[in-house]
């Protein structure tokens, strides 16, 4: 083969490459939506909401005392589930009731309940400041900084806009406890109620937090164990 034909074999090999990346698709499509307009229509859902089942998941060496958790969570601040928290380098698994001014709660090693007062129990998860409008969910929802149209994704079964920001340490502090600082992550909001559905927190050392919301405005009865 000529240099001549070995150049332009080269050069057609080249093109098609080129030609190929850029009609691929691997492209990630622009998102348009008004990403402030969705979370200011979020905030106003979540600070009508009765009830919620909350599951919140670590990834990583996230550094928390709480690394997961199972709840079903009242208005009023009632609730009941699991949290897995993490003491001298071992998780194990909490239960935990809030009823009124009163937490019970059942250790990792122990058989029997103990019943202490809620403003002690929130050191460790405050059952409360989730549907708080003025404490939790809505509050960190009205408070994002910088809200940013990613993407229209499915999550869950639920058609939903995936949003861009940073989550202010004051509120997402009060749904995942032991986070010190701002925080940049992502908010999976339903398409046709406006409620979340996920939220992503990025954490340091590749880290991170997600919180699933489901059963929303269920009747949960929360009562005393025995």
């Amino acid at each position: 083969m000529s240099k001549v034909v070995r150049r332009f074999v080269v050069v057609v090999l080249a093109l098609l490459v080129v030609g190929g990346c850029k009609g691929g698709g691997s492209k990630e499509e622009t998102a348009h939506f008004d990403a402030g307009q969705v979370v200011r229509q979020a905030s106003e859902a979540m600070g009508k909401v009765s009830s919620v089942g909350v599951t919140l998941r670590t990834q990583g060496d996230s550094g928390l005392l709480v690394r997961g958790g199972d709840l079903r969570l009242l208005r009023n601040g009632d609730g009941e589930g699991t949290v897995q928290v993490s003491q001298s380098g071992a998780v194990g698994e909490m239960k935990l009731v809030a009823l009124g001014d009163a937490v019970y709660i059942k250790g990792m090693t122990g058989k029997d309940w103990r019943k202490v007062p809620k403003v002690l129990a929130g050191t460790v998860y405050d059952t409360s400041a989730v549907l708080d409008p003025d404490r939790g969910v809505a509050k960190m929802l009205a408070s994002l900084k910088d809200p940013k149209a990613q993407a229209e994704e499915n999550v869950a079964g639920k058609d939903c806009y995936r949003v861009g920001g940073t989550l202010p340490q004051a509120s997402i502090g009060k749904i995942v406890p032991g986070i010190d600082g701002d925080v940049a992550g992502q908010l999976w909001i339903d398409k046709a109620s406006h409620r979340l559905v996920r939220v992503k927190g990025n954490l340091a050392k590749g880290a991170a937090a997600t919180i699933d919301f489901t059963e929303y405005d269920r009747p949960y009865k929360i009562s005393a164990p025995q």
